[in-house]
């Protein structure tokens, strides 16, 4: 997004905008800035905003948040901070470093404490600020297949901290190049917003549902989410339903519904999903529905969900799923999804394993004694072992390790312990 509007009653600003460099918001509070590549309505950013928000919350400093691109949530980062969006191609440049000094330099008696760089793709920032000698925790979601080692090394480098989000992507990263010893923890983020799925009665999401689709009543909906694109595995998604509706041989219908939006054109990867389910007789039962503001209802009113990506870090629709009590069912060796749903919280099968994937969906559509079970597994993991609050309290704690400093309020944050290389249940 190259032009934000300014929004009343925020303080939201492009780069270079009115106020006058050197002129403090708050001099008598400890600046600390929030990096985030863009803005946009994906995982990545949405956990930085929430993580900006516990900080606003809960700690007596001045929040600042820089975003190299934006995007649509652009405008709540500002109500939390204020935020400077750069809108330059994402490399190393010497405009890069001019504005990121620049940042960092307005106010002359107060500069920046810290720096908390969310995702692989902060890398270039968090680069200029360390540089300005700002202490950087940076935060690494992504599994290590899109980037190259010298990535790794330059964050490492650059960061006083690192913070995984579960075993699977430290393993990684440390089979990639070798992690830094006494730099790195695993802490994972938690569900983003705890009433998630909550302003909906699973009967009134289940007929919404049925009624927008004309489903019949009795279906059973197996639920997947993300953007249209391989990296998510919507060709996987489509083939596992091509398995289901060959094999089911009961009265219950069941049906694939994806939401999320991406590329459509020829020759992307949904024109050629579509192309083979044009020739199967799965395409009546499979869905693309686009974008929605509100995502609750989907997830209220399915049955299970599919996370059928190549590549999935630690993706925040399986809290989500787990939130609204959903049976999970994911793909082993593709991300952190397989840590979360353990303690029978979900399944996990081998990559890409059509055969057994339909064969749980089928199960779960025909026996929903079994499905109940899972469900209430489900719900209590989340909201015992995955409480974003908890997150937030934890990076507060290691802020405060890392600046020497106290952030927080009145309330005591959690102690943060190094974890252990072998995985959680």
């Amino acid at each position: 997004m190259g032009v934000f509007e300014q929004i009343a009653g925020t303080k939201l600003r492009i780069f270079g905008g009115p106020r006058k460099s050197g002129q403090p918001l708050t001099p008598q509070r400890k600046r600390v800035l929030f990096v985030s590549h863009e803005a946009t309505r994906t995982g990545a950013p949405k956990i930085i905003l929430n993580i900006l928000k516990h900080f606003s919350e809960n700690c007596e400093i001045q929040c600042e948040t820089i975003l190299h691109n934006g995007g649509h949530l652009a405008s709540e980062f500002a109500r939390h901070s204020e935020v400077t969006c750069l809108n330059l191609a994402r490399k190393q440049t010497d405009e890069l470093q001019r504005k990121v000094r620049k940042i960092v330099q307005k106010e002359k008696n107060n500069p920046p404490v810290l720096a908390i760089c969310n995702s692989m793709e902060s890398r270039f920032i968090g680069k200029e600020l360390a540089e300005c000698d700002v202490p950087v925790i940076s935060l690494v979601h992504e599994l290590p297949s899109s980037y190259d080692t010298e990535d790794y090394d330059n964050v490492f480098d650059q960061s006083k901290k690192i913070v995984f989000p579960v075993h699977a992507v430290r393993d990684a990263a440390d089979k990639k190049t070798p992690l830094p010893p006494g730099k790195c923890t695993v802490l994972p983020q938690g569900l983003l917003n705890p009433d998630f799925g909550k302003g909906i009665t699973r009967q009134q999401a289940h007929e919404q549902i049925r009624k927008e689709l004309s489903l019949p009543e009795n279906s059973f909906i197996v639920l997947g989410c993300g953007t249209l694109d391989l990296r998510k595995g919507i060709d996987h998604y489509s083939n596992i339903a091509k398995k289901v509706v060959g094999q089911n041989k009961s009265d219950t219908p069941v049906h694939f519904i994806w939401v999320g939006e991406g590329p459509r054109w020829t020759h992307s990867p949904y024109h050629y999903v579509q192309l083979d389910l044009e020739k199967s007789k799965a395409k009546p039962f499979v869905h693309f529905i686009g974008e929605r503001n509100n995502v609750d209802p989907y997830f209220v009113g399915a049955d299970a969900f599919l996370m059928s990506s190549r590549v999935d870090p630690f993706p925040c629709v399986i809290h989500e799923a787990m939130a609204t009590s959903l049976p999970v069912i994911t793909f082993a060796e593709s991300g952190g999804a397989s840590e979360a749903v353990a303690g029978g919280a979900g399944f996990v099968v081998p990559y890409a394993d059509y055969d057994q994937t339909a064969n749980i969906i089928c199960m779960l559509a025909t026996q929903p004694e079994i499905a109940a079970g899972i469900r209430s597994r489900s719900l209590e993991r989340v909201h015992s072992r995955y409480r974003f609050s908890d997150y937030g309290d934890q990076l507060i704690q290691l802020s405060e390790t890392v600046t020497g400093t106290t952030f927080q309020n009145a309330t005591p944050a959690l102690k943060v312990m190094e974890m252990p290389m072998q995985r959680a249940a």
